[in-house]
């Protein structure tokens, strides 16, 4: 369960949002990075549709390869006879992200014929980056790969439930329907699309139906009891009651593909 002090201050903080105003009788801590409450029903469908867009297009989808862990950090070895059975595709993918301007590649005769030291550019390092109020481990991003926004296009939104309840927890629950944007790095490049898969991975290319567990979520300096609140943005933050923290804030309740689909 979350603790005392973070479920009082969000019913404070609801009734502050209601009213529209920045005074509580209970105290922010400083500690708190965020506060999350169900949106109310007063919440129009244009601010929904917009919101859905922002998060379908921005959603990560990753590209993880084993080796990837060398980059910025030593040679490797390309040697298929040196490859170990699941790096054998590794030269593929290296060349796959050079050619796109992820990396920048130079060879190390001196080390071997097949010997290769790799460095990202500006947009790979942009690639392995979190902005505020993102939350990808950042070791999966730094060691083993790359997250290039999904760039999914809204179709249509198919049903909106306000009081949705899930996991003791509520939600503004959206289904939608989602298709690939023309202009994004996965249609332009199909041999990226190859390279991705896991948890955060490969979203087909063709219209598919998405679900999205919305929430009102403010960053601890803009929060009602800091003055501001009409800042709450609508996000899809997931809730890690093992661990009693919010994660994944902005996309963990994003559902991209059918469930079971990999």
């Amino acid at each position: 369960m979350r603790n005392f002090a973070t479920a009082t201050l969000h019913a404070c903080i609801v009734i502050a949002a209601a009213a529209c105003t920045s005074s509580c009788a209970t105290p922010v801590d400083d500690e708190t990075s965020l506060i999350v409450v169900h949106p109310s029903r007063s919440t129009t469908e244009t601010e929904i549709t917009t919101a859905i867009q922002d998060l379908i297009s921005t959603y990560p989808v990753c590209v993880r390869v084993p080796l990837f862990r060398t980059v910025d950090v030593r040679p490797v070895n390309l040697d298929p006879a040196k490859l170990k059975l699941d790096e054998e595709d590794a030269e593929n993918a290296f060349d796959v992200m050079v050619r796109l301007g992820y990396m920048m590649k130079a060879p190390r005769p001196d080390l071997g014929n097949h010997v290769f030291e790799f460095k990202r550019t500006q947009l790979g390092m942009d690639a392995a980056k979190l902005r505020p109020g993102e939350s990808i481990p950042s070791a999966t991003l730094g060691r083993g790969g790359f997250c290039m926004p999904a760039g999914r296009k809204l179709v249509q939104i198919k049903n909106i439930e306000y009081q949705a309840e899930v996991a003791d927890s509520r939600y503004l629950i959206v289904d939608f329907i989602h298709t690939e944007d023309a202009a994004s790095v996965w249609a332009q490049n199909p041999d990226l699309r190859r390279l991705t898969g896991g948890e955060h991975g490969q979203v087909p290319p063709g219209p598919l139906v998405g679900r999205v567990l919305v929430s009102r979520v403010w960053m601890r300096d803009k929060h009602p009891l800091k003055g501001a609140p009409d800042s709450g943005a609508l996000w899809a933050p997931s809730y890690d009651h093992i661990h009693d923290r919010w994660i994944d804030i902005r996309w963990g309740g994003v559902t991209l593909r059918p469930w079971g689909l990999n």
